[in-house]
């Protein structure tokens, strides 16, 4: 595994974009606090993170790849801003979708 013993990650408030597969394949991390500078997130950030329970992408984003969550199989509760699409067919169980304005 490529982060097999991250567990939660705080993205500094300097932070305005984060890359493709930034945190992918990190199957232990369960929290990820994106700050309100984030504007932009790449492709499959957060792909195969099996133990992630629930993330809020602030509205902040302007930009973001559809399958940032694909293979999230522990995956609750997602809270999003209305302008992002989030593709949710490769996520396992029932997840509790929070849109923002």
């Amino acid at each position: 595994e490529a982060c097999s013993s991250l567990k939660s990650i705080e993205i500094p408030s300097s932070v305005t974009s984060i890359n493709d597969y930034a945190f992918s394949r990190c199957s232990s991390l369960t929290i990820v606090k994106i700050p309100s500078s984030v504007e932009s997130i790449g492709q499959r950030v957060f792909s195969y993170c099996s133990s992630l329970k629930s993330i809020e992408i602030p509205s902040s984003v302007k930009s973001c790849d559809s399958e940032i969550l694909d293979y999230c199989s522990a995956l609750e509760e997602i809270t999003i801003p209305s302008s992002i699409n989030i593709d949710l067919h490769t996520i396992e169980n029932n997840v509790k979708v929070t849109i923002i304005d």
